[in-house]
């Protein structure tokens, strides 16, 4: 998937100071336009030579989060989830667009086969909302476990008519269950990759009337199939004449994905990326996040070595959280792999005997694995 550069590079492309003041001129026409004060400081970061759009994100998140800019807060969060959905939707289209190169691409990670055999289960902690782990795991016939429960739901997919034609299954994760510590996932000296996505997926959703979540199971475990199930989710489960009349205004539903349910109902997937416009009071989407991140602290407590690849060290929680491992145990150490990074981050200054810089690519990295005795 891109880096975080590649990104930023391909919302600068058409996201400029003056085609957002355009493009709030057309909301306003819509019903759904927004100050002149927030514009403009949202333009402001658009100038920055050094723009980032997580460090945008993180400014309209904390906007419409401070009590002192009431007036502004929900300008702030319609803006927040409308950049979210944005970047959501530059992820989904390299994913499927570039699944030819993707494919091939993936034969160069077979080093996580003897990685995965020789941690039963092999723990991955990913910040990443792309399906690259799930796709190379398929390949290799290694399997995955995200922590949901075997229970599934189906969506229908319908045609211009209303009809049923095909349907798209779902693992369902219900709210209790993710409050209560003990998600499903493979135990102690099981053959697999436990993977945790702490900060939501693209194909994890937000589902129900309550706050529980679903992630797509695809067909078979292939990497084909996991990208069609995705596509369906976010092109197939309404003919568009059939969501035009369902939903006349896509702003409306910002980061949501209408659909019929089996009882002719109309439902939405939320997507996890954030919070959607519809639900600005919901305190879910942070709750959810706060116990992901508790899974992940939990979970890392037991591990001896810690591998980071393609980590910004950036993500203030997650800084909090490596700090902590790391001061628990002279034993723990942790291995930064990144081709460009020559000194550590301040917040690890501490803890550099425990530390080892590895300048490899993530393929060179994996490698190694294949190869152990030229490491």
């Amino acid at each position: 998937m891109p880096l975080r550069s590649d990104v930023n590079v391909d919302l600068l492309a058409w996201l400029t100071p003056a085609s957002l003041r355009k493009l709030n001129t057309t909301w306003r026409a819509r019903g759904f336009g927004h100050p002149d004060e927030v514009i403009e400081d949202v333009a402001r970061f658009l100038e920055l030579p050094d723009f980032d759009y997580e460090a945008l994100l993180k400014h309209m998140e904390t906007q419409y989060l401070d009590d002192a800019r009431e007036g502004f807060a929900h300008s702030y969060h319609g803006l927040y989830a409308w950049l979210a959905q944005m970047v959501y939707l530059i992820l989904f289209r390299r994913q499927v667009e570039h699944r030819d190169a993707y494919r091939e691409g993936l034969q160069y990670f077979a080093g996580i086969v003897p990685l995965a055999k020789t941690n039963a289960p092999l723990w991955i902690f990913s910040l990443n909302h792309d399906l690259l782990v799930e796709s190379v795991a398929a390949l290799f016939g290694i399997p995955v476990n995200c922590g949901f429960p075997p229970r599934t739901v189906a969506i229908p997919c319908r045609n211009a008519s209303g009809q049923p034609i095909a349907k798209l299954v779902g693992e369902v994760l219900s709210d209790a269950e993710l409050a209560n510590g003990h998600l499903p996932f493979y135990p102690l000296g099981s053959f697999g990759i436990n993977l945790l996505k702490i900060h939501g997926a693209l194909d994890v959703f937000a589902w129900g009337e309550g706050a529980g979540l679903l992630k797509l199971r695809p067909d078979e475990a292939t990497f084909d199939a996991i990208i069609d199930a995705l596509q369906i989710a976010n092109e197939g489960l309404l003919d568009p004449s059939l969501a035009s009349s369902l939903v006349p205004d896509p702003l409306a539903v910002m980061n949501q994905i209408p659909y019929l349910d089996a009882q002719n109902k109309p439902q939405v997937l939320r997507r996890t990326l954030l919070a959607s416009v519809a639900r600005i009071t919901d305190p879910y989407p942070q709750l959810m996040q706060r116990r992901l991140l508790e899974y992940f602290r939990a979970n890392l407590c037991p591990v001896d070595r810690l591998v980071a690849i393609g980590y910004s060290m950036r993500d203030d929680d997650i800084q909090e959280i490596l700090a902590e491992w790391l001061s628990a145990t002279n034993q723990h150490h942790l291995e930064i792999v990144d081709p460009g990074l020559r000194q550590l981050p301040e917040f690890l200054a501490p803890f550099a005997a425990q530390i080892a810089l590895t300048p490899l690519s993530a393929m060179a990295s994996f490698e190694r694995y294949l190869h152990p005795e030229k490491s």
